[in-house]
C-alpha cells in the first residue's frame, strides 16, 4: 500500500472517530465497529481499527501493555508510539510476547488483529490467555490515575513530622526532599480527592513549611524551603478557585508569585500570574485578565509552559474581550510552542497536554461563537482524556454548550446530563458547576424546552453549594450510554431520532511523570 498523505489520514482519523461514536451509541460491540471501520476504510489494517474501535489514542494504548506488564511483575519494556505506529502500518512485525499483550489489552483474539496465531508466552500464572488487564472504564474517584487512598494525605505530612522529629525543628535536606516529594504527590493527585479535603491537608503540610523558616536556615536551605512554600501556596490558590472562594484564592496565588520572584523561579512566578489571570477572568474582569496573562507570558521560560499560558491564560482572554485576531494569534503561539516543546505533556495539577490545549481551544472558540470548531476542539480534548475526569467534565461541557449553539439543544442537555450522571456533584469544581448554569440558562433562552432541558433545569435547582470543608472521597459512577433506556427514561420517544455526539471511555491510566513544570485548569 502507498504511503498515505496527512490530509487522507486526517479524514480517516475523522471516519473512524465517526464510526465508533455511532457504534458507542447504538451499542455496538467492539468487534463491530472495528468490521465497520476495516470495511469503510480499507486503507487501515486490523491492528489500527481495534484501537480505533475503543477510541483510544496510541500512547494510551501504550500504558495499557505497561500495566499488563506491571501486574504480571515484570519490567515495563520500552515500547513507544513510533513501534506502534510500525505494527498498526505493516511496517514491521510485534514479537510473540507483543503480540500476546495486544490481545490481552484489545480482549481480542490474534487473527482479528491480523496477527499470526501462535503458541503463547505465560507472562505470569493463571492463565496465560486471560489475565487481568482493566477493560474500559471510567475512572472510580481518582481522576489522576493513582490509586492513593483518603489516608494518604494525612500519612503523607505525618511522615515528614516526624522526619522533623528526627532532624530537628528547622528540619534538613530530608525533611526538605520529603516536601518535595509532598508537593510532587498533591499535585499528581490534585483531582483524586474534594478540593476541600485536599486544601485543608495542603494547607498544613505548609505551615510545617513556614515552622521550618522560623528557625535559622543556611540562605540555601532557606530559598529552597520558600520555593517550596510558593508551590504549596500555588496549589492552595487553585483549591480556593474551585470551591469559589475567590479572595483566598488571590491572597495564596499573590504570594506564590511574589516567592517565585524571590527565589528565582521563573516557571512559578509564570504559573501564578496565569492562574490570577483566570480568577479575574471568571469574576468578569477580562481587561485585567489579560494584563496578568501577558505578564505570564513574559515570565514562561519554557515551550510548554508558553504553550500553556498562552492557552490557559491569553486566549481565552482575547476571546472574551471579541478580540478575534489577536485571540488566533494566540492560539496558534500556543500550538506552536506545543510543538516545539521537547516533551509534549507532563502530568499532575502542574501539567499541560494535548487534552489542555483542546479544551481551551474549544472554550475559546464558544464564546467567539464557532460552535462547528468548538466542537472539533472538544472532540480531540476527549479523545485524550478518560470520562470522570475533570478534564473529561469541562469538555463533555463545552460539546454541549457547542451543541446549543448550532440549535441542538436535546444533545447539548444530553451532555450536561451525561456530567451529572457520572460526577456526583459533591466533587464538581466551581469551573464545572458555572458552566452547567450556563449551559441552562442557554437552554432557557432559546424557549419551549425540551425534556432533557427541562430535567436538567430540575436538577440543577437541588444542586448544593460548595463545603469548603473536607468531605470524604465519592466514587465517579460509569457513565451510561446516551442511548440507553436508563439515561432517556422520562424524556419523549421522539428525542431517540436526533443524532447525539458520544462521550467516550477508555481504560485506566497509571501515570507516573514528573511534577511542577505546568498545571491542568480544567
Amino acid at each position: 500500500m502507498g504511503k498515505i498523505s496527512r490530509s487522507r489520514r486526517a479524514q480517516i482519523h475523522a471516519r473512524a472517530q465517526q464510526v465508533c461514536q455511532q457504534g458507542q451509541l447504538a451499542g455496538w460491540s467492539v468487534e463491530r465497529i472495528a468490521a465497520t471501520i476495516l470495511n469503510d476504510l480499507p486503507e487501515v489494517r486490523p491492528l489500527e481499527a481495534w484501537r480505533l474501535a475503543y477510541g483510544w489514542s496510541r500512547r494510551r494504548v501504550i500504558e495499557s501493555i505497561a500495566t499488563c506488564y506491571r501486574q504480571a511483575g515484570l519490567a515495563v519494556p520500552a515500547i513507544n508510539s513510533s513501534m506502534l505506529c510500525r505494527w498498526e502500518h505493516d511496517q514491521a512485525n510485534p514479537g510473540i510476547e507483543y503480540e500476546q499483550v495486544l490481545c490481552r489489552v484489545y480482549d481480542a483474539r490474534p487473527d482479528q488483529l491480523g496477527l499470526p496465531t501462535r503458541s503463547p508466552v505465560v507472562l505470569a500464572r493463571g492463565n496465560p490467555r486471560r489475565p487481568s488487564v482493566p477493560a474500559p472504564k471510567v475512572d472510580k474517584g481518582d481522576h489522576s490515575g493513582s490509586n492513593v487512598g483518603v489516608g494518604a494525605l494525612p500519612a503523607v505530612r505525618e511522615s515528614i513530622q516526624l522526619t522533623l522529629e528526627i532532624e530537628g525543628a528547622g528540619g534538613g535536606p530530608v525533611t526538605r526532599d520529603h516536601l518535595g516529594q509532598a508537593v510532587q504527590h498533591y499535585a499528581l493527585n490534585y483531582a483524586a480527592f474534594p478540593p476541600g479535603q485536599l486544601g485543608t491537608e495542603v494547607h498544613r503540610c505548609r505551615a510545617v513549611v513556614t515552622s521550618m523558616l522560623g528557625h535559622t536556615q543556611p540562605d540555601p536551605a532557606r530559598t529552597e524551603l520558600r520555593r517550596l512554600g510558593g508551590w504549596l501556596s500555588a496549589l492552595l490558590g487553585n483549591l480556593a478557585f474551585h470551591c469559589a472562594d475567590y479572595t483566598a484564592a488571590n491572597i495564596h496565588l499573590s504570594i506564590a508569585g511574589r516567592l517565585g520572584v524571590d527565589v528565582g523561579d521563573p516557571s512559578l512566578v509564570a504559573w501564578a500570574y496565569a492562574a490570577r489571570s483566570m480568577l479575574a477572568r471568571y469574576q468578569q474582569r477580562p481587561a485585567e485578565a489579560l494584563d496578568l496573562a501577558r505578564h505570564a507570558v513574559k515570565c514562561a521560560d519554557t515551550p510548554l509552559r508558553r504553550a500553556q499560558v498562552f492557552a490557559w491564560a491569553e486566549l481565552p482572554a482575547l476571546a472574551k474581550l471579541g478580540r478575534r485576531s489577536e485571540a488566533r494569534e494566540a492560539a496558534g503561539a500556543a500550538q506552536r510552542e506545543m510543538d516545539a516543546a521537547p516533551e509534549s505533556e507532563q502530568a499532575g495539577r502542574f501539567g499541560f497536554d494535548p487534552a489542555e490545549l483542546a479544551l481551551h481551544l474549544a472554550e475559546a472558540e464558544l464564546v467567539l461563537g464557532n460552535a462547528a470548531l468548538a466542537a472539533a476542539h472538544a472532540q480531540t480534548s476527549l479523545h485524550h482524556t478518560t470520562a470522570g475526569r475533570p478534564s473529561w467534565v469541562a469538555a463533555t461541557l463545552t460539546l454541549a454548550g457547542s451543541e446549543i449553539q448550532l440549535r441542538r439543544p436535546d444533545q447539548g442537555a444530553e451532555l450536561a446530563l451525561l456530567v451529572l450522571d457520572t460526577v456526583p456533584v459533591e466533587i464538581l469544581r466551581e469551573t464545572s458547576r458555572q458552566r452547567l448554569t450556563g449551559l441552562d440558562g442557554d437552554l432557557t433562552a432559546l424557549g419551549r424546552p425540551g425534556p432533557a432541558a427541562v430535567d436538567l433545569h430540575e436538577r440543577l435547582r437541588v444542586v448544593p453549594p460548595h463545603n469548603h470543608d473536607a468531605a470524604p472521597r465519592v466514587e465517579v459512577r460509569a457513565p451510561p450510554c446516551l442511548g440507553s433506556p436508563a439515561c432517556r427514561k422520562g424524556r419523549e420517544a421522539g428525542n431517540q431520532d436526533q443524532s447525539h455526539t458520544a462521550v467516550r471511555t477508555s481504560k485506566d491510566e497509571v501515570a507516573s511523570r514528573p511534577f511542577y513544570p505546568g498545571l491542568e485548569v480544567s
